[in-house]
């Protein structure tokens, strides 16, 4: 069985399609086939169900081959690692998934300091939902995660930490009577009509908690799942919305962000990484958090 193959099983596994695989890995396509023909035959079992026009979808087997593979791989890092630091080297891939607005506001600068001072690590990111991103880094999809307002029973067996608090704003736009106000009170918004995240999202939570707190309910014209959306529909004229404070821009002509109180909304920023027991975690991740850290 060629190690190759595994990693591109597992990159087809990532991608639920051979083409967007390929594409990632930077291999023809026929190439990831010729592998996943070889796995399958080798082993004597499908790993995946492939249906036209469906993502492809992982067999029983190929659930139990894909956490294999990640651990077999997981253990050639950890060698790697071990053996780069015998020559003093810091260097190999380093896979991050992080939610979207620490994507676009924290990581950037953090990363431009990793290619400086460590050229031989090779980043890459993943935006994905806070809600799947313990079980990316759990399973070894990911070596490190970065999200937001993750309640600790969801990151259970995790290495976590806290990089700082982000409080939550109420956005509107400038023509808003509320707009000139200093701060807000929660109840303050029960009679205005809002866009918010759906329900069943961490940020949604904090929301309607705050809400719960100052004893008034949200009046909901829509739900939006991405904020970058939910901040459009603001300045659209649609209603007011509740984001975290990085997503208002200070010198933003159109809309004002005003900060709440009684309660204060706020969300952890966390790092999460594999605790102990867990799949090894390579060694890049390590100057990845150092560099974090400094950053906040």
């Amino acid at each position: 069985m060629e190690l190759r193959d595994l990693e591109y099983f597992l990159a087809v596994v990532e991608a639920k399609s051979v083409t967007l695989a390929a594409r990632r890995v930077h291999a023809a396509q026929p190439t990831l086939s010729h592998a996943l023909g070889r796995l399958e035959n080798e082993l004597g079992e499908r790993l995946l169900e492939r249906k036209a026009r469906t993502p492809l979808r992982l067999t029983d087997a190929g659930e139990l081959v894909a956490a294999r593979a990640r651990q077999a791989l997981s253990i050639l890092t950890a060698l790697a690692d071990d053996l780069g630091a015998l020559r003093g080297r810091v260097g190999g891939s380093l896979r991050i998934a992080a939610i979207q607005s620490l994507s676009a506001t924290l990581l950037p600068g953090v990363l431009a300091k990793l290619a400086v001072q460590y050229p031989a690590i090779t980043p890459s990111v993943r935006t994905l939902a806070a809600e799947s991103i313990a079980r990316a880094v759990a399973s070894g999809r990911a070596d490190v995660g970065l999200l937001a307002g993750a309640p600790r029973a969801s990151l259970r067996g995790l290495a976590v930490k806290v990089l700082f608090e982000e409080p939550l704003v109420a956005l509107m736009r400038r023509t808003d009577p509320l707009a000139r106000s200093k701060t807000l009170r929660v109840a303050a918004l029960a009679q205005r009509e809002l866009v918010l995240v759906p329900d069943g999202t961490f940020l949604s939570d904090i929301v309607h908690e705050a809400f719960e707190r100052a004893g008034v309910s949200p009046k909901v014209r829509l739900t939006l799942a991405s904020a970058e959306a939910l901040r459009e529909t603001v300045r659209a004229g649609l209603g007011l919305t509740i984001l975290p404070r990085g997503y208002a821009a200070p010198r933003d002509r159109d809309l004002v962000a005003v900060p709440l109180t009684h309660p204060t909304p706020r969300r952890e920023v966390l790092l999460v990484e594999r605790g102990p027991g867990q799949l090894a975690t390579p060694r890049v991740v390590a100057a990845f958090r150092e560099l974090l850290t400094q950053r906040v």
